[in-house]
C-alpha cells in the first residue's frame, strides 16, 4: 500500500485482529494540523477497509468549536462515500477534557448522530472504548 505518512504529531496503527485503526495525537495540535491528520487518518482507513477508529487524544487535550464545527461540515460527511458503511468514532480523552465546558459543548450531544452514517463516543479508559468499538458492525 502507498498510504501518505502520518504526520509526527500522529500515529496510525491499523489492527487486522480487531479491524480497529488506532490513531494517537502526540501534543497539542492547531485546526489545520487537526484537519491534516485527519484527512491522512481517512486515507489509512479507506486503504484498510477500515470503519472502526480509536482516536486517542489525551495527548492533544484540545478540542475547539473551530475544528468541530469542520469535523461536522466538512469531514465526517466524506466518510460513508469513502469507506461505504457507517463509521464508528471512540474518542480516548483525559478525564479533564470531559469536565472542559467548552470542549464539551464542541462534540455533538448524542441525539445528533441518530440518523447520521457516523457514530461518535467518548471514554477516558481505553479498554472500554475498544469493547464499544468491538460491538459495532
Amino acid at each position: 500500500m502507498n498510504l501518505p505518512a502520518p504526520p509526527d504529531f500522529l500515529t496510525i496503527t491499523y489492527r487486522p485482529d480487531l479491524q480497529v485503526l488506532v490513531v494517537r495525537w502526540q501534543r497539542l495540535i492547531s485546526v489545520a494540523e487537526m484537519q491534516q491528520g485527519y484527512l491522512v487518518l481517512l486515507e489509512h482507513a479507506a486503504a484498510h477497509g477500515c470503519r472502526r477508529w480509536l482516536l486517542d487524544g489525551r495527548r492533544r487535550f484540545n478540542t475547539d468549536r473551530e475544528g468541530a464545527q469542520w469535523m461536522v461540515s466538512t469531514f465526517l460527511p466524506q466518510l460513508q462515500p469513502r469507506l461505504g458503511g457507517r463509521t464508528y468514532l471512540a474518542y480516548l480523552l483525559a478525564p479533564v477534557t470531559l469536565r472542559d465546558q467548552d470542549a464539551d459543548a464542541a462534540f455533538p450531544p448524542p441525539a445528533y448522530f441518530l440518523d447520521k452514517p457516523f457514530l461518535g463516543e467518548r471514554f477516558v479508559e481505553e479498554g472500554e472504548a475498544t469493547r464499544w468499538l468491538l460491538r459495532q458492525p
